[in-house]
């Protein structure tokens, strides 16, 4: 009887966080999109490969409030050495340090403003980090927003900070690290298809964590 309560509590406790889990990531998410409003992430270069990536934060959770920064990198999978990608933050960034494209051989940005950003003071709200500009990226590619390299204070996750001075408390993003079921892999917080046919948009933007099955629970204690 024993056992048999405990998996049943097990099982409640399972389900609250898969439907956690299903959800957008608490503290929001950096998304890289094709347009300036920051609408879609199926994106498709011009006849000479060139276009223009929005890089955006959208607030949630803890984010909600507002943000003073952030930190993340993004991953050109599979890389493409013969592309160029050129960095600018957005016009309210007081600093940005490092360059966020991951073009084979690493990389990150940790950028700040010098005052809360916000638009609503709600969860949903899309603040402009900055723009990349692409050059010859004729082929299809994915790209994914992942840690920095180098991540400040050991955060392996894509970050923001929020408007809690004088603290400016650092916030995680993604929701998978430590999740048994990755086996290891680097945290995904959001992913983009460029030059797909087979994209159609809802099969890129936040990526969730896989749910745990009730049968792999169950297996645990055989």
């Amino acid at each position: 009887m024993r056992r048999y309560s405990f998996l049943v509590a097990l099982a409640g406790l399972l389900l609250f966080a898969d439907g956690a889990m299903a959800d957008p990531p608490n503290n929001g998410y950096i998304g890289i999109f094709g347009d300036a409003a920051g609408t879609t992430c199926c994106i498709n270069m011009n006849v000479g490969g060139h276009g223009t990536l929005y890089v955006f934060a959208v607030t949630g959770g803890a984010t909600s409030g507002g943000i003073m920064g952030a930190e993340f990198r993004v991953s050109i999978e599979p890389p493409h050495p013969t592309a160029n990608f050129s960095w600018n933050p957005a016009a309210a960034v007081l600093a940005s340090t490092g360059d966020p494209v991951d073009n084979g051989t690493g990389g990150g940005v940790s950028l700040s403003f010098d005052q809360c950003q916000t638009l609503t003071g709600m969860a949903g709200d899309k603040i402009l980090l900055g723009t990349i500009t692409v050059n010859a990226m004729k082929s299809e590619h994915q790209l994914v927003v992942r840690p920095h390299e180098n991540p400040s204070a050991n955060f392996a996750c894509p970050s923001m900070l929020i408007c809690d001075a004088p603290d400016f408390s650092r916030m995680c993003l993604t929701l998978q690290e430590g999740d048994p079921d990755l086996f290891g892999q680097e945290p995904v917080a959001f992913t983009a298809a460029v030059n797909s046919p087979s994209c159609t948009g809802v099969s890129c933007g936040f990526v969730a964590v896989e749910p745990t099955t009730w049968t792999r629970t169950k297996s645990l204690f055989r």
